[in-house]
């Protein structure tokens, strides 16, 4: 018979953030809290949980992330499935949303599209914080949308979904109040912590200066796809702040603001087109 306290100590070691991965992994596999684990360190471990558990342990130990093991992430009040298919939420995205809730009225319609959405998280925090917007999302992957309604079905979200490339994908000449967007960034030659690159490559790297998908997005006509008075919300690498206020001034649109997250770094940049 083992305890569950015993393959605890054999599993943490193998993990270099041992106390809190392991206590994650545990929870998730155990069906507990994190703050139950310590209650029921005598419980005896199947062969079905033990097996799972060395599975997990072995996974993340050879890098892969927390996320796509237990095919969980928390992001605002939700806790969204993701697997490799989709980039895995973070928290410095939450600062983009808290910008975008301050445009859209909490008691009258707004139509919002999310594009590059991956599993959905804007689209379905915007959905849940204001309920009588319509939202859309788009994504070129449909392995990603499938994890998106995934998502949306969770929650009881009703949001449309459109499967294209940026914004080709959505209905030709509908416009928005509300076009957010977090798309690829990182340069090429970036060099990125091991369990980042078990994410798709294609929502993470961006050209050789990490500027493609902004260029692409005001090239392809973005002040079209907005109302009269419309913004357009990005996330933006931390220090691409200038290259695309300047990109947006140039496609016609003003008002541009730059935002910055929890950790104090730029962001997101917003834009409205003019009246």
């Amino acid at each position: 018979m083992l305890h569950l306290k015993d393959l605890y100590h054999q599993l943490a070691a193998l993990l270099p953030d041992a106390g809190h991965e392991a206590r994650w992994l545990f929870a998730h596999f155990l069906g507990v809290s994190k703050s139950e684990l310590p209650l029921i360190g005598d419980r005896i471990i199947t062969a079905e949980q033990e097996a799972a558990l060395r599975d997990a342990f072995r996974r993340r130990a050879a890098g892969e992330p927390l996320q796509y093991i237990t095919g969980l992430q928390p992001f605002w009040d939700l806790d969204l499935i993701v697997s490799p298919a989709v980039l895995i939420p973070r928290w410095d995205s939450e600062s983009l949303l808290e910008r975008a809730l301050t445009l859209l009225p909490s008691d009258a319609p707004a139509e919002v599209a999310d594009v590059c959405t991956g599993s959905g998280a804007l689209a379905l925090v915007i959905k849940a914080e204001r309920p009588q917007a319509a939202v859309a999302a788009c994504d070129i992957s449909e392995d990603a949308l499938d994890i998106a309604r995934r998502n949306a079905a969770k929650y009881s979200l009703d949001i449309t979904f459109y499967q294209g490339d940026l914004l080709a994908a959505l209905p030709p000449g509908a416009r928005y109040d509300l076009l957010i967007c977090n798309p690829p960034y990182i340069r090429d030659d970036a060099v990125l912590p091991a369990d980042v690159l078990h994410e798709p490559h294609s929502a993470l790297f961006a050209g050789a200066d990490g500027l493609d998908f902004y260029r692409r997005l005001t090239a392809e006509g973005v002040t079209d796809r907005l109302h009269p008075g419309g913004h357009l919300l990005l996330e933006i690498g931390c220090e691409q702040a200038a290259a695309v206020s300047l990109l947006l001034a140039g496609a016609g649109l003003q008002n541009i603001e730059v935002g910055q997250d929890l950790a104090g770094l730029d962001r997101w940049v917003l834009a409205q087109k003019p009246e």
